[in-house]
């Protein structure tokens, strides 16, 4: 897919290092912003789950981690450690919003696994379909975030 010039000058802005992330939010991924949310998307088709359901089951485990003021809390098949920092971040989307410097380290106490994520990664899944670009810090693989919240149909 071809890129516009403005998402040109959206990415350079917004998602590259150092503007709202300091390792920027595509990672090594070489793939075109849209073509990276529609495989996302395409495997979200295949899985028969949707980004806004994704987006619910983490922010219900962030909710829960939050009861914890920052110490790990027990939570069913879980154990969740919430942390925040003073200030927001704003969506590299453009959208006018600022997003509460949160991050959630969830382990998955069955599976033996850790996934780290924050508020900004709930609002980029559940409104824009985006799990961040290959090779990023935080991107959330979907195939494995099903799994990990046992969302399976």
């Amino acid at each position: 897919m071809i890129e516009t010039p403005d998402e040109k000058k959206l990415i350079k802005a917004n998602f590259a290092p150092g503007k709202i992330s300091k390792d920027g939010f595509l990672g090594s991924d070489e793939r075109h912003l849209p073509d990276i949310i529609a495989q996302d998307n395409q495997t979200l088709l295949s899985l028969d789950i949707s980004r806004e359901e994704i987006a619910k089951n983490l922010q219900m485990l962030i909710d829960e981690g939050k009861k914890g003021l920052e110490s790990p809390i027990d939570y069913g098949n879980f154990i969740i450690q919430v942390q925040w920092s003073r200030g927001a971040l704003p969506c590299p989307f453009g959208d006018k919003i600022f997003v509460p410097k949160i991050m959630a380290t969830v382990r998955h106490k069955q599976l033996k696994s850790t996934i780290e994520f924050s508020q900004l990664s709930v609002h980029l899944i559940g409104k824009h379909g985006f799990f961040g670009g290959k090779g990023s810090h935080f991107r959330l693989e979907p195939v494995d975030l099903v799994g990990f919240l046992n969302l399976k149909r």
